[in-house]
């Protein structure tokens, strides 16, 4: 394939593209494989509480987070290595002041959001100190990631997932914590790994507390106009478990969590290739060579086709598997997989285009869209769940998520000029 070898250093992306592959699918793969376990030990409603907590730290996070880890992978391109240093030093304080802020709103909701959600208050306080640790984390792994060190990558990411099962194993099955185990490992986990990574980034010397009002700004013109496009991502994947949990219950919720862990290997390999083959698209965009341009378009057809194969292909292979690898409690949930997994093929190819959107730092456009389609899936998805039941969030999460990635790429290829029609010369 002549045009492969023209637009990517093979050697590099293959190896890259094998160890984020081999990471997503042992960072993914290691609580997948303890299926069999927790759902002996858990019952469906353990698992709608755990998606509950998921689903208020998903929120958290968005303005918390405000977006600081991609601000710096897309800066780390277009920066000098001094540069740089002040630019993470002022996104470490922004983090400080997000999550101060969102503590004190906290504080002031915690009444209200006891009684809707039926969490111990100390859990939204934890989520929040959580969402700061995943971020640092995340800035950490995105200096990796830029610098195409996939094995430093690999080894952290693989190190906390371990460390978090373990815990979380010990807590639920030695000492029957229930759906606080769970909990526990994963809170423990993250905020351990987050000190470690501000202790990595430091110690690699890419961080300088200061206060610069350029970088401070730049930080936040990127990030603020993301926090519509975060808000809508989480309706689009975590209102469907409120939704279900309201109209239907907390035991159907947990079956569809676990229908969704299933369909999530889809996501977790689209996402692993997209960790190595981003660094190498904004190469080629850098280069504004349109010989490179084209074989990059050939690329992405290719994998449009590949990634739909695949989720086919594993959504049979899992629907077959469930009867003998979950617990008796849990085999309703085989009939979310299938369309969870075509849903997650689709949030794979939305990966692929939206990544011209970001390169361009046009964030506000990718808002826009998200927030438009994220309104529309809330909507088809509650009319679904009543008419369907559970069933209808998924047929929901497939309309919307395609509609999603045919937006984004129209966008895509306005911002950049990328030759989309092959066949026309």
């Amino acid at each position: 394939m002549k045009f492969l070898s023209f637009f990517l250093h093979p050697s590099k992306l293959l190896q890259n593209v094998f160890i984020y592959t081999l990471l997503q699918v042992i960072n993914s793969g290691i609580p997948f494989l303890l299926l069999p376990v927790l759902t002996r030990y858990l019952t469906p409603v353990d698992y709608g509480m755990i998606s509950t907590y998921n689903a208020v730290f998903g929120v958290i996070s968005i303005f918390v987070g405000m977006s600081v880890a991609g601000a710096v992978g897309v800066s780390f391109f277009h920066l000098s290595r001094e540069e740089l240093k002040k630019y993470i030093g002022n996104a470490f304080n922004i983090l400080i002041f997000t999550t101060t802020v969102v503590l004190l709103v906290l504080f002031f909701l915690e009444p209200y959001l006891v009684e809707k959600l039926k969490l111990p208050a100390m859990w939204f306080y934890i989520a929040a100190i959580m969402a700061w640790m995943q971020m640092i984390t995340a800035i950490n792994l995105s200096l990796w990631r830029s610098q195409q060190k996939a094995k430093p990558f690999a080894l952290y990411e693989v190190s906390q997932t371990i460390f978090n099962i373990f815990l979380s194993l010990w807590l639920i099955v030695g000492l029957h914590y229930g759906w606080e185990g769970r909990v526990i490992g994963i809170t423990t986990a993250t905020i351990l790994f987050g000190a470690l990574s501000m202790v990595f980034i430091f110690k690699r010397g890419y961080a300088e507390f200061n206060i610069s009002k350029i970088y401070t700004k730049e930080l936040l013109h990127f990030g603020i106009p993301l926090i519509p496009h975060q808000a809508a991502l989480w309706i689009r994947f975590s209102a469907d478990v409120l939704l279900i949990t309201m109209l239907i219950g907390a035991s159907e919720t947990g079956l569809y969590s676990i229908g969704l862990q299933f369909g999530m290997v889809v996501g977790v390999l689209s996402t692993a290739f997209n960790n190595a083959y981003m660094p190498h698209l904004y190469e080629q965009l850098k280069e504004d060579d349109w010989k490179a341009k084209r074989a990059v378009v050939k690329f992405t057809y290719l994998y449009f086709a590949g990634i739909l194969s695949l989720a086919m292909v594993l959504a049979t292979f899992f629907i077959w598997l469930v009867p003998y690898y979950l617990g008796d409690k849990f085999h309703g949930a085989s009939q979310y997989i299938y369309w969870l997994s075509l849903a997650y093929a689709f949030q794979g190819m939305y990966l692929m285009v939206v990544n011209y959107i970001f390169y361009v730092k046009k964030t506000y456009l990718l808002s826009m869209v998200t927030v438009l389609t994220s309104i529309f899936h809330i909507v088809m998805s509650y009319m679904l769940i009543q008419r369907y039941g559970a069933i209808g969030a998924a047929y929901a999460s497939v309309v919307s998520f395609f509609l999603t990635f045919i937006l984004v790429w129209s966008v895509s290829s306005r911002v950049v000029d990328m030759p989309w029609n092959l066949w026309k010369k």
